[in-house]
């Protein structure tokens, strides 16, 4: 046996061993994978649950899988079952942000058929936030009316991450649904000051439309303000005055002419005051 073939029988079971303590693990991952997405099945197929309470349940344990059930998630939202796509999309929304490879099959669902379904697409998508706020943006600009109301819808919750969309909101107050005009009115209430420039120029808007959108927001805006003003006010109100504590440091200093005796007073000469009459006693006549 010469040196190449003697060490071959050496290394072999070397190479063996640490191919085993690669695959095992892998095998270990995939058993436990599986696991979880058989799991994730079973949690998705209760969502056909007529009980709320139940399907709310259900949700909440999905959420607590959190990022794993993404997937299998997305796909359910191409159920044909209503309640198990709003089920799916209401399920992501409540797993957040980390959602986000779900929203381009979320602002598809914007048009489902399903009243209520289209719903909880678009509270799935204003619970991811921001991420979401690129694809809303591009949803505004949709040609069916019903993305456009649940893209307005979305963004209405978000808030002040959705500054981006500032103008083309602005846009949106002069849209023939009266519905749209009214969420891009919310929407751009909720993005707060930022929005102000943009909004205090629109009331010279030709389209009266856009004027009162633009007015309605304003109106909340500058209500925030001046609660935050009163909120201010009241704090200084409850601040201790100390010209109101004792003694009374603020006070004038005391006026010694004020006091009795007057000492200050000039001197006057005292009116003369007649002698009181002494009444005159008749006699007693003689007996």
């Amino acid at each position: 046996m010469n040196n190449n073939t003697h060490k071959k029988l050496i290394l072999a079971p070397k190479i063996a061993f640490i191919c085993l303590s690669v695959i095992l693990p892998l095998i270990g991952n995939v058993k436990a994978q599986t696991t979880i997405n058989s799991e994730i099945i079973s949690h998705v197929e209760k969502l056909r649950d007529t009980d709320k309470v139940k399907r709310l349940e259900t949700v909440r344990e999905l959420r607590k899988i959190g990022v794993p059930a993404i997937p299998i998630l997305t796909a359910a939202l191409q159920e044909k079952e209503q309640q198990i796509r709003g089920g799916a999309a209401f399920a992501l929304g409540a797993i957040g942000p980390e959602a986000k490879t779900a929203i381009p099959q979320l602002i598809f669902m914007l048009k489902d058929e399903d009243e209520q379904v289209r719903l909880d697409a678009a509270v799935a998508l204003r619970r991811i936030g921001s991420p979401a706020v690129p694809a809303l943006t591009e949803a505004l600009k949709d040609e069916n009316v019903l993305v456009r109301k649940g893209a307005t819808f979305a963004l209405a919750g978000i808030g002040a991450e959705a500054q981006q969309t500032i103008p083309i909101l602005i846009e949106m107050l002069s849209d023939n649904d009266e519905q749209i005009r009214l969420n891009a009115s919310i929407a751009l209430r909720g993005i707060g000051t930022t929005a102000t420039p943009a909004l205090t120029e629109a009331l010279q808007h030709k389209n009266p439309l856009i004027r009162k959108g633009a007015a309605i927001a304003l109106g909340q805006i500058n209500t925030e303000i001046s609660q935050v003003q009163n909120q201010q006010n009241q704090r200084d109100r409850l601040r201790p005055n100390p010209c109101g504590t004792l003694p009374n440091l603020c006070a004038p200093r005391p006026n010694f002419c004020t006091q009795i005796p007057n000492l200050c007073a000039p001197l006057t000469n005292p009116t003369p005051t007649a002698p009181t009459p002494t009444p005159r006693q008749t006699p007693l006549p003689r007996t």
